[in-house]
């Protein structure tokens, strides 16, 4: 009855440009072959365990119209960032808000942008979670890796926990994050390693306690800002991720083994991987004709798109952009991003 879903929602998702904007981020976009949202099917998978009242979202005060026209009458609480300051600050003002509301609450920390199947295996992965929550515990989500990724945090398991004879985690040795190429091949060889998620589970009050030790300002923050100064001290506040700052200084931590489909939708590969893919070996989406073209991501909101002869593209276009790159490049829209910036053409990001 106190377990509730803690929704992250305040990302850019520059990787995912030219479709994912500032003014409407990938969480707000539907990808692939589903007609829903990443941010809509999030809150879909809450539904049949998680009461309304119960779910939770975070997100920056610029995005409040559009969670409420996507999942307004699904959320029972919306708290409002006054800017976008990373997930640490994120989570601590939710727990804030949530331990004055229910000090016995268990928080089920969820990003708004992941891709998931088998929702049931979901709500199990989470169950687990949940029971080693209740004593005490800090669960984080890990995934079986499928592939060498260099774009993912890597959490190294130790110990094996069970639920009678079926194992259903680990305790953790270590955390290493985005590893190089050689690197993240020998986490595969060595199957000790998982995909951090970034789904975390635990007590409230455990976690305020322990939070108020590790990151001390931020606490003060949270608790003596005055209603005058509280946007300016938090759009001042360091931008880090809970995972540096909390959940890898946090004793009493297990890493529960998921049981279910995960893509993060980071970049347009790994959209490519979320779609389904009938039409020649390709993803499609939007006016297209195709003729001898395979591997390819092709995505339009905009104009028609003909490709003759091609493969392992991302094409993605827009009503005022077009991005084409080799699949194996599609990490360094970053630089599209920068070179944007740099040059003040701030309509295109």
């Amino acid at each position: 009855m106190n377990v509730y879903a803690v929704i992250l929602c305040g990302g850019s998702g520059t990787r995912l440009w030219p479709l994912s904007r500032k003014k409407k981020p990938k969480q707000f976009l539907s990808l692939g072959s589903d007609s829903l949202s990443l941010l809509q099917n999030t809150v879909e998978r809450v539904k049949s365990f998680i009461p309304k009242e119960r779910r939770w979202l975070v997100t920056v005060e610029d995005q409040a119209d559009l969670v409420k026209e996507q999942v307004g009458e699904d959320i029972g609480r919306v708290i409002l960032e006054p800017a976008p300051r990373n997930t640490s600050l994120a989570v601590a003002l939710a727990a804030y808000e949530l331990k004055k509301h229910d000090p016995d609450a268990i928080m089920v920390i969820l990003p708004s942008d992941h891709f998931i199947e088998n929702v049931r295996s979901f709500e199990k992965t989470l169950e687990e979670a949940i029971s080693f929550a209740k004593k005490d515990f800090y669960a984080v989500i890990g995934i079986t890796p499928t592939f060498p990724a260099t774009g993912f945090g890597y959490i190294e398991c130790y110990e094996p926990l069970f639920q009678g004879d079926t194992r259903i985690g680990y305790t953790v040795r270590s955390f290493r994050e985005k590893p190089h190429q050689a690197a993240a091949e020998q986490f595969l060889k060595t199957g000790k390693y998982l995909w951090n998620a970034g789904m975390f589970v635990w007590k409230v009050q455990s976690f305020w306690e322990a939070f108020s030790e590790f990151q001390p300002e931020t606490i003060e923050l949270l608790e003596k800002s005055t209603e005058s100064d509280f946007k300016k001290n938090y759009s001042l506040a360091p931008a880090l991720p809970i995972d540096i700052t909390f959940v890898e200084k946090a004793r009493n931590l297990v890493c529960i083994e998921a049981h279910f489909d995960w893509n993060d939708m980071g970049n347009w590969s790994a959209v490519w991987e979320g779609f389904s893919s009938t039409l020649q070996e390709n993803a499609v989406r939007g006016e297209t004709y195709i003729e001898n073209t395979s591997g390819c991501l092709i995505h339009s909101t905009g104009p028609f798109i003909a490709t003759l002869g091609i493969k392992d593209l991302a094409i993605i276009a827009t009503s005022d952009a077009l991005l084409v790159a080799d699949m194996k490049a599609v990490q360094d829209v970053k630089k599209v991003i920068e070179y944007l910036n740099l040059h003040g053409k701030t309509d295109l990001l």
